[in-house]
């Protein structure tokens, strides 16, 4: 099964249990927008893309706090969203599927880190915005579970970005209003409660392989052993975002 399938198959599987279990996600999602509108007070938001809409947790607040007239809605792998009937409805690869143009808005939260080529992406969202609408994005950095790096995981999603690298990405006559990035850990019982964690997430898309008995032992043992303190294993979290104009 190649990358992509892993990941959409994954996606799919975590759909039921996603909202109980993306809470740092659902940060994501309310504080990139709030940052939006920080900077974009005064901005049309009438016809607006959101690339990688999942179960809905961006598209809700978008619905709640802009006045929009149209709504496109991406997604690999997820269902049309009861509380969004209305929305124009364009599922498959946002690589490579036509885009709507003309946008006011271009906006992906927790999703661009899964892009093999962000730039490509990136580029091609830009090119459907108008002049003078904005672009909204949300990925993670090169620190994005520190934890599972340092004991050796290769299931990395593979577009991992710093701040100046997510910045990085926009084409000529773009005004970057906003790059930035920070750390925030969760806590768990257990090494065993990560992995669920991830699972019901969806984020273990890229896994090659099923682990052993003896693979899992030794993964929850070294983990408790670098990581454990008072009862306790921490999952470190690297959101990046950023937020630009286009001239």
């Amino acid at each position: 099964m190649n990358p992509a399938a892993r990941i959409q198959r994954s996606f799919r599987r975590g759909f039921a249990t996603y909202d109980d279990s993306a809470l740092v996600q659902k940060l994501i999602a309310r504080g990139l927008t709030r940052r939006l509108l920080h900077h974009a007070a005064d901005a049309r938001f009438a016809r607006v893309f959101e690339a990688g809409y999942g179960t809905g947790q961006l598209t809700r607040l978008l619905l709640q706090r802009l006045p929009i007239e149209t709504l496109h809605l991406n997604d690999l792998a997820a269902a049309p969203l009861p509380f969004a009937p209305e929305a124009d409805y364009r599922p498959g690869d946002v690589e490579t599927l036509p885009l709507p143009d003309s946008l006011d808005l271009a906006i992906s939260t927790s999703m661009i880190q899964w892009i093999s080529d962000p730039q490509a992406l990136t580029r091609r969202l830009c090119g459907a915005v108008r002049p003078g609408g904005w672009l909204a994005l949300s990925g993670f950095g090169p620190d994005h579970f520190p934890e599972l790096q340092a004991l050796g995981s290769q299931a990395a999603a593979p577009s991992l970005l710093s701040a100046s690298g997510i910045a990085d990405l926009l084409p000529a006559g773009w005004t970057v209003h906003e790059a930035k990035s920070y750390s925030r850990a969760l806590w768990f019982a257990s090494p065993h409660a990560v992995l669920r964690h991830l699972r019901d997430t969806g984020v273990n898309g890229r896994a090659k392989r099923p682990w052993s008995r003896r693979d899992l032992d030794a993964f929850c043992q070294n983990y408790d052993q670098r990581f454990g303190r008072s009862g306790r294993v921490p999952l470190t979290y690297q959101p990046v975002w950023l937020i630009a104009r286009k001239i």
